[in-house]
């Protein structure tokens, strides 16, 4: 599944890249709105798989939870992404990052595939409300 993850990653951002990079003149601003969902599933898939892997892998026995793993410092890349989330986002921001790799058990045989589904889900709702209640107000 890792590479599956890679692969969305790299999908993701290609699309980000070739919308607003190299297409973005000829699209309307209702064009742009519309192909958000295009690039940003596929990241933000990518992105929760690629960490609960990396999390999953971390862990040594599987009694530990994602939060500690994070911060253990067994993984530099989980340890840098931590820091950066508290940051950057805050405390908020990283607990909303962290609740999709807590709430699935670090023993179950799809928890990369689960955490990423749920975290993917989560931030289509949280895209799905910026739209509806704040676009229009901007």
């Amino acid at each position: 599944m890792k590479y599956v993850y890679i692969l969305a990653i790299v999908f993701g951002f290609g699309m980000l890249v070739y919308f607003y990079g190299f297409n973005f003149d000829n699209m309307s601003e209702e064009q742009l709105i519309d192909t958000v969902l295009y690039w940003y599933v596929p990241l933000t898939f990518g992105l929760y798989g690629i960490v609960a892997y990396l999390v999953r892998k971390t862990a040594s026995n599987n009694q530990a939870r994602a939060i500690q793993l994070m911060f253990s410092g067994k993984n530099v890349g989980l340890t840098v992404l931590s820091v950066f989330l508290l940051a950057y986002t805050g405390l908020v921001g990283f607990l909303v990052f962290i609740i999709p790799l807590s709430v699935i058990k670090l023993s179950s045989k799809m928890y990369d595939f689960l955490s990423a589904l749920i975290g993917t889900t989560i931030w289509i709702g949280g895209l799905w409300a910026f739209f509806y209640f704040f676009w229009a107000s901007l």
